[in-house]
């Protein structure tokens, strides 16, 4: 596997390493790649196509890589991080809508009326640690198979971040039918209700949310080009049909984790909380000689949580 046109393992310069300290090498290399792609930036992409007028609506959520076997990060977006690193916590709090600031007026010399915290309009998330790991055998150093190290490794790569993407959008598609929007008329009809019942339910809750708000749209890959025809619409080209979408789509999240039946309107962060307590790792190899080999083992830990569903909008198509 490449990261930025690079090799995850320089495997010529693993040549000048004494045998007996090639394979601390190699999960040190490959543990520190894995940190890399999990710090990978999001970037937008223009979505491209026939029609001219797609140009110019909101972008693809993608990762950057120069590769095409891309990790689905999409779901970063929508989720505020909660650092977890340094903690020594396996839970981390998501405050009720009570627990945020009040402002009070100031009397000259008095001092600031602080908040209380709530006591119980809290939710407790906690980590879950994910472990796997592959054999790499004497024989594949002995006689240079590294290729077979690369394929293992690339394979942890994919199936690491696989696995998180089915977590954090399992939270989306898994909402109960309140979230649900019906079809009105178009999809640029039905995409406007849905920001404007999420803005207009959540103040009604008590938060700090307003008309300027920005959205995602998270859909499957089939109807990428269904959303980006809304996106398009405008009063002046109007895509047969004088509609337009009034409010701020910052973003499309597109994924094959969700079902193409319907796709999601969805307000991010405030009470979407990802955790992350440990980036995908190695761990000391085990001789074991049945193998005549050693196996490694890749551990990390993350959980997440939707604390509002009032912040999201399943769309439904006809």
């Amino acid at each position: 596997m490449q990261l930025y046109g690079k090799k995850m393992i320089n495997w010529k310069g693993l040549a000048a390493i004494p045998s007996g300290e090639q394979r601390a090498k190699i999960l040190e290399a490959v543990s520190a790649c894995f940190k890399r792609v999990a710090e990978m930036p999001l970037h937008r992409e223009k979505m491209v196509g026939a029609d001219p007028a797609l140009a110019g609506t909101a972008p693809i959520v993608q990762t950057f890589t120069d590769t095409i076997d891309t990790p689905d990060r999409g779901y970063e977006v929508l989720f505020d991080e909660v650092d977890m690193t340094s903690s020594t916590s396996k839970f981390f709090e998501i405050m009720g809508v009570n627990g945020g600031v009040t402002f009070h007026q100031q009397v000259p010399g008095e001092e600031a009326k602080l908040s209380k915290l709530p006591t119980s309009a809290k939710a407790a998330v906690e980590m879950i640690r994910f472990t796997g790991g592959f054999p790499i055998l004497d024989d594949w150093l002995t006689y240079n198979e590294h290729y077979k190290i690369d394929d293992l490794t690339a394979d942890t790569v994919k199936r690491w971040f696989d696995q998180k993407a089915t977590l954090f959008y399992g939270l989306l598609t898994l909402l109960d039918s309140s979230i649900n929007q019906a079809f009105d008329s178009d999809d640029v009809t039905t995409i406007n209700k849905a920001c404007a019942s999420i803005i207009t339910t959540l103040s009604e809750a008590g938060y700090a949310v307003d008309e300027n708000s920005s959205f995602y749209i998270t859909c499957h890959p089939n109807l990428k080009q269904r959303i980006y025809k809304a996106l398009a619409a405008g009063f002046l080209v109007a895509n047969s049909n004088s509609e337009q979408i009034v409010w701020p789509i910052k973003g499309v999240i597109s994924t094959a984790k969700i079902p193409a039946t319907s796709y999601y309107v969805s307000l991010p962060g405030l009470k979407n909380k990802r955790g992350e307590w440990d980036v995908l790792n190695a761990r000391p190899a085990q001789r074991n000689e049945l193998k005549l080999g050693a196996d490694h083992v890749w551990t990390g830990a993350y959980n997440g949580a939707i604390g509002e569903k009032l912040q999201h909008k399943r769309c439904f198509l006809a």
